[in-house]
């Protein structure tokens, strides 16, 4: 089984860690049309590059995969992971279906979901003393 760290004080460090990129990939979905509007000279290499936003949303994803399935064996409470689910079914949504015209939406919707499962899996672990 892939751990992060031997004590729950430098995992709480590392769930954090997911916690807040998720948060700020939330930020980045509703910041990205509000520049792209504002700030029109951004746009050619950088906006138009998406492979650090799939080095990203994988790194985002398989971290909170990691960590949530690891807490799960302990609280033994799945909503975390269906969230985690809930979130990575947005993307591949948008990626099969909707394309990038949604992008705002499900993008932000599934930073939404990873933030909640951190959320409940902190919960939870609180709860079970875990």
């Amino acid at each position: 089984m892939i751990t992060f760290a031997k004590h729950t004080h430098e995992h709480s460090k590392v769930e954090k860690i997911g916690f807040y990129l998720s948060l700020a990939c939330a930020v980045h979905c509703i910041a990205t049309p509000v520049l792209i509007t504002l700030l029109p000279f951004l746009g050619g290499s950088f906006i138009e590059n998406h492979s650090w936003e799939i080095w990203f949303i994988g790194g985002s994803l398989i971290l909170a995969g990691v960590l949530l399935f690891n807490d799960y064996r302990k609280h033994l409470n799945a909503l975390p992971l269906v969230l985690l689910a809930g979130s990575l079914f947005v993307k591949l949504l948008e990626i099969v279906w909707l394309g990038e015209k949604f992008e705002f939406l499900t993008g932000t919707l599934g930073a939404l979901f990873i933030a909640l499962a951190y959320y409940f899996n902190w919960k939870y672990k609180k709860e079970c003393s875990c």
